[in-house]
């Protein structure tokens, strides 16, 4: 039987690979494994680690910021369209790429320059419907960067897939 005074020798566990993981973390994780006992260490050490993921708002900083680029398959443009055929065509794109399991997507409506009266159109509309669809479809939006279309153009974070 082993003596409960005596210490135990920490389990062998690495620091998970994290991007911005500092000294500080490592050194706090190794505390805390010091600290675990064993049978909780073998229980949980099978467990799938997954990063959480990161918020909408963040996501939308970090497109409009640049360290995030949307692919060019998750954009769609609207640009020359009816008022009802961009509408049917902005729900059905942000529906199949949610379901896909995309996170985010550039919406380009345009300015609006050749529009009728010179007054754009789905300039205004396209965040109405957005607005529509929140939260069940959409999580958030903003203009997008001006080498994607700036105010032409927005970026969308789809809301989490329900289920």
């Amino acid at each position: 039987m082993p003596d409960p005074s005596r210490k135990r020798k920490p389990p062998a566990l690495e620091f998970p690979e994290a991007e911005e993981a500092t000294e500080r973390d490592r050194a706090e994780f190794a505390e805390a494994v010091a600290e675990t006992p064993p049978e909780l260490v073998v229980a949980v050490r099978d467990l799938p680690v997954t990063a959480p993921l990161p918020s909408s708002f963040t996501l939308l900083r970090d497109l409009q910021s640049g360290r995030r680029r949307v692919r060019d398959d998750c954009a769609i443009s609207l640009r020359q369209k009816t008022r009802d055929e961009a509408r049917r065509l902005l729900e059905n794109f942000l529906r199949a790429r949610q379901l896909r399991g995309d996170r985010f997507v550039r919406v380009i409506h345009g300015k609006g320059y050749r529009s009728e009266g010179g007054r754009p159109v789905l300039a205004r509309r396209v965040p109405e419907w957005l607005a529509e669809w929140k939260p069940e479809l959409v999580a958030t939006w903003g203009e997008a960067r001006r080498e994607d279309g700036g105010g032409g153009a927005l970026y969308v974070v789809l809301a989490d897939t329900p289920g």
